[in-house]
């Protein structure tokens, strides 16, 4: 079926309208979108200090880290000085004082891992945090760090 040049003229305004539509949607949304973007966007230069430090995360070494092994569980420690408070104890209460505080077991469950009573537990524990808590006033005296 051939069209007339009529037909075929009226054919070409259709579809030209039918872009034009298209292309005032596709505007339409995209400036929608824009202006929804500069609603929620904000410069880097507008952020506050604190926001800032949200943004970022320093990079952590395994090297900067104090490896610790307790009952096969791998354990590294961050702080320097609670790292040496800790390598200053006699294994025993290391265990303990790991597997309480890192791994957040309780005495039973300690008991049951170091095949020991709750009492020796709970005896270990109470003694390691008070000996760490000496060391870690001790470096910190001497480090000239006092409160």
């Amino acid at each position: 079926m051939e069209l007339t040049a009529s037909q075929k003229k009226t054919v070409r305004h259709q579809f030209d309208s039918l872009c034009r539509k298209v292309l005032r949607g596709e505007a339409r949304d995209y400036i929608r979108e824009l202006s929804r973007l500069s609603e929620r966007e904000v410069s880097f230069s507008e952020l506050s200090e604190e926001q800032m430090e949200r943004l970022c995360v320093p990079d952590e070494y395994p090297s900067e880290l104090y490896h610790f092994s307790v009952q096969g569980y791998p354990i590294a420690i961050r702080d320097d000085r609670l790292a040496e408070a800790l390598s200053a104890l006699p294994v025993e209460q290391r265990e303990v004082v790991l597997l309480a505080y890192v791994l957040d077991m309780n005495d039973r469950e300690i008991a049951e891992k170091l095949n020991v009573v709750q009492r020796t537990v709970q005896y270990r524990r109470t003694s390691s945090i008070k000996k760490m808590r000496e060391k870690m006033m001790e470096v910190q005296t001497h480090d000239g760090k006092t409160d």
